[in-house]
């Protein structure tokens, strides 16, 4: 076998080993959001609560650059009315990896979504939505990921 076989054969090596540590793991976690206590015809605010690892950070909901993956929380259409999803301010952060200053999230942060209750809204019904991030550390990012969120009504 050739030297160059060799090394591309223990660099997809690497990587398959690489791929499968990460596979499964979380960089930012959701804590469980309350029940949202809902009335007709009235706005709700949800808190979400999202909480990222030490040694990482995901992009904030406007990164500094069109290529970096947006932060965003979006919600499914029913049974409440997305009104507005107040997002918190991001830090600015210069990386080794980067010349440019990146805006970012780190730590725990609160993103909230404001809702409003048609006269249908029931309690027992849930609304469902999803976090999606990337997150990275100082050397290199992950890949893209998503949390779903479930949120119960009650009145």
């Amino acid at each position: 076998m050739s030297r160059f076989c060799k090394l591309v054969l223990a660099g997809s090596l690497a990587t398959l080993v690489l791929s499968a540590q990460f596979r499964g793991f979380q960089a930012a976690s959701v804590a469980p959001p309350p029940p949202v206590a809902v009335k007709a015809g009235a706005e709700t605010r949800v808190p979400v609560t999202v909480r990222v690892r030490p040694g990482y950070h995901i992009n904030s909901s406007k990164p500094n650059e069109d290529y970096l993956i947006p932060t965003a929380l979006t919600w499914d259409a029913a049974p409440l009315e997305v009104v507005r999803v107040e997002y918190p301010e991001a830090e600015t952060v210069t990386y080794d990896f980067s010349p440019k200053p990146l805006s970012v999230y780190s730590g725990e942060i609160e993103i909230v979504t404001v809702l409003r209750a048609p006269a249908g809204a029931k309690p027992g019904e849930t609304i469902s939505g999803r976090l999606h991030y990337q997150a990275c550390n100082n050397k290199a990012c992950l890949a893209p990921t998503s949390v779903e969120i479930s949120v119960p009504l009650e009145h």
